[in-house]
């Protein structure tokens, strides 16, 4: 039987490292959130080298349609609206890299059994 892709799991053990990147930047992303628009939200942006790759304001409703292009081939982003505190911010990037490990087990699971071990 065929395993789990091999880039699904290189791409959520990258995602605890950009969780990283993002949790980094936390007091820029609350200072910027400020400067945001009515109708907007901030989406903040890590590219494919984990590297920050900019801040974007978005309006709410062209999210589905702007986000994509800003990530590119690879990279991640994370939305920000009014509210957000560094720690909340952190709270978020916490939860991200938590999902990536949770990811990774499930995926090794399967691929165990898929092997027979």
């Amino acid at each position: 039987m065929q395993h789990l892709s091999p880039e699904a799991l290189e791409r959520a053990r990258r995602t605890i490292l950009v969780s990283d990147v993002f949790a980094e930047l936390a007091d820029e992303i609350v200072a910027a959130v400020y400067e945001v628009p009515d109708a907007h939200v901030l989406v903040v942006v890590v590219d494919g080298n984990h590297k920050f790759a900019g801040m974007h304001h978005v309006k709410t409703e062209e999210l589905a349609v702007k986000v994509p292009p800003l990530e590119g081939d690879g990279g991640w982003t994370m939305v920000f609206s009014t509210g957000a505190t560094p720690l909340s911010v952190r709270q978020r990037t916490d939860k991200m890299a938590d999902l990536a490990q949770q990811r990774i087990n499930a995926i090794e699971r399967i691929n165990a059994r898929r092997s027979g071990g």
